[in-house]
């Protein structure tokens, strides 16, 4: 069995066409008026693409943030294929169709849920789901999203993918007198987004499902970085960010600029990376004009490259070897004194000390430098 399918649960699906009360389109304020798809009950595609130019033109020359992400049903396509196979009730793409139906059914119910100002949800394609709105925080929409993915997730007898950008007021283009222009906006929003998604699917090798990508909106052509107002902030502790990092050289450097928050403070932030044909490594996150960015692993290429962010776990008082430990006990010092990269180097000298006497001189050294840090301080 494919591994992105779960085991068929058909007793959590609904009538393939299901009945729809208009009123409960998933709208707010945006795409007014809009058809319903009659699959899933979202705002069919072409009233939502005539809409959504001018919805997000406004909102952005408004100072309003907006986030458009994209979801799609992982192996939809083998999932047919198996209930065509193994089930003596289904034909066609009937199995397909119980599919996107439950997934319209809680996405309307999730967006009713939700506190945008303003936004929408539509089809897009023929398993694709569309969620733009107004919002006030990247990381917030997220969390949200997350939710909606989590959902699908427990509900459908596949995963969800999906990948989103966050727009600010910058984004706009500086020449908006050309005809069309809010189209072609709109339109290259969706296309980056859209992109980033596939290439995040196209990485997984083990075919996991259900992740969600970040990728930044395109920028104006004068602007080096983005609006930290549209970043997210770096992954909290215990957390993965799936992301798209754009190539760049600053000051001479080949780096890659996250779609992230920079770290506040000149040491930066340890993270794990991990790029396509790259082992996994620790680097450290630097802020650029207030954009998280880190050293390229290796130069070459100019589109946005999928990437994988995961915090570095700082080490724990319990981490410690049991030496360093009690002879920071006994002078009453604590260890988080010292800086994170003078604690990595030491812990690294103790720990590959070649005899006993330089082992207990580094330990005496550490100790020394946490109570000349202290006294600093203090």
């Amino acid at each position: 069995m494919d591994p992105r399918t779960k085991a068929p649960d058909h007793a959590c699906l609904h009538a393939s066409v299901p009945l729809f009360d208009p009123s409960r389109l998933p709208l707010r304020s945006w795409c007014e008026g809009s058809r319903e798809d009659p699959l899933t009950g979202l705002i069919a595609f072409p009233d939502f693409h005539s809409h959504l130019p001018r919805e997000i033109a406004t909102a952005l020359a408004g100072g309003q943030l907006i986030a458009l992400a994209i979801g799609d049903v992982d192996g939809l396509k083998h999932h047919v294929e198996h209930a065509n196979a193994h089930d003596d009730t289904s034909f066609g793409h009937l199995a397909g169709n119980k599919v996107m139906a439950r997934l319209g059914a809680i996405t309307r119910h999730w967006f009713h849920q939700q506190r945008f100002s303003a936004g929408c949800a539509a089809t897009f394609g023929g398993d694709e789901v569309i969620v733009a709105a107004a919002i006030d925080d990247p990381t917030a929409f997220h969390q949200a999203l997350a939710e909606l993915r989590d959902q699908l997730c427990a509900a459908l007898p596949t995963t969800v993918s999906f990948a989103f950008t966050v727009a600010a007021p910058e984004h706009l283009p500086h020449d908006t007198g050309a005809r069309g222009w809010r189209h072609a906006f709109s339109d290259r929003l969706l296309a980056t987004v859209d992109r980033a998604l596939f290439a995040h699917k196209k990485i997984r090798n083990d075919g996991q499902g259900g992740v969600i990508a970040v990728v930044e909106a395109p920028r104006t052509e004068t602007a080096q970085v983005a609006p930290r107002a549209s970043l997210l902030s770096l992954p909290a502790a215990g957390s993965v960010l799936h992301i798209m990092a754009n190539p760049a050289v600053i000051s001479g450097r080949p780096m890659l600029l996250l779609p992230c928050k920079g770290p506040v403070g000149l040491r930066g932030a340890r993270v794990r990376l991990t790029v396509p044909q790259h082992r996994p490594r620790t680097s450290v996150v630097v802020s650029i004009h207030g954009q998280a960015a880190v050293l390229q692993p290796s130069p070459g290429g100019e589109g946005p490259v999928p990437a994988q962010l995961e915090p570095v776990r700082g080490v724990q008082l319990g981490d410690l070897p049991a030496d360093l430990r009690a002879a920071l006990d006994a002078a009453g010092l604590s260890w988080d004194t010292l800086p994170v990269h003078e604690r990595a180097q030491m812990l690294h000298l103790i720990r590959e000390s070649a005899t006993a006497d330089i082992r207990r001189a580094r330990v005496t050294a550490a100790v020394s430098a946490a109570s000349a840090h202290a006294r600093r301080r203090s």
